[in-house]
């Protein structure tokens, strides 16, 4: 098994999820419903003209979380797919074990589980409304849900690259190609997990 170069600096935690459905729905994202993630990952893979996730996997995913598809619109103009990391789940996107297309089940912090990472699988908006919601929502849940955290994502796009850069993230130089990173951006001041 690969080693991680270096270990991360983490402050695990278990996500507040009300407080996530509440900032999100400030900037009107909602978590999927079922059959919303069919739409959603169609509009997603065209926005990047490329393949996502499978519907089946988002599914499984968003059940073990409950916090991981979110769309903006009626019909959806935005999406958002993040995916609390477990422990096990930061070490294997730092030893290139995390499969981003179909997550192992011990990688992600499933709802009530210590979160030590996040994996920002597409953030993207098809209109000018949906992707201010993106940027805001995105940074929202960076700064007050997950900052005492890396979060990662992958750059499927120039543009997503810039919008990355914008916000402070850096190429990871590790893991999966074109992987991007923000480390934590606080520590806690008392431990909660």
């Amino acid at each position: 098994m690969p080693e991680a170069q270096t270990k991360l600096e983490t402050h695990p935690f278990i996500v507040d999820a009300s407080k996530m459905i509440e900032l999100m729905a400030g900037f009107g994202w909602r978590t999927a419903n079922a059959q919303e993630i069919p739409q959603m990952l169609a509009l997603g893979e065209r926005l990047v003209d490329g393949q996502l996730i499978s519907p089946e996997t988002l599914t499984r995913l968003h059940g073990l979380t409950g916090l991981t598809a979110w769309v903006f619109g009626d019909p959806i103009e935005g999406l958002v797919i993040s995916v609390p990391l477990s422990p096990e789940g930061l070490d294997a996107v730092q030893e290139n074990r995390f499969v981003a297309m179909s997550p192992d089940n011990a990688f992600v912090a499933a709802a009530g589980e210590p979160c030590a990472a996040c994996y920002i699988g597409i953030y993207a908006g098809e209109t000018k409304a949906a992707r201010k919601a993106v940027m805001s929502g995105a940074g929202v849940i960076r700064m007050a849900v997950f900052a005492q955290v890396p979060c990662f994502a992958r750059a499927a796009t120039e543009d997503g690259a810039r919008s990355m850069e914008s916000l402070g993230w850096k190429p990871a130089g590790f893991g999966a190609d074109k992987l991007w990173m923000q480390g934590a951006l606080v520590a806690p001041e008392t431990k909660v997990a």
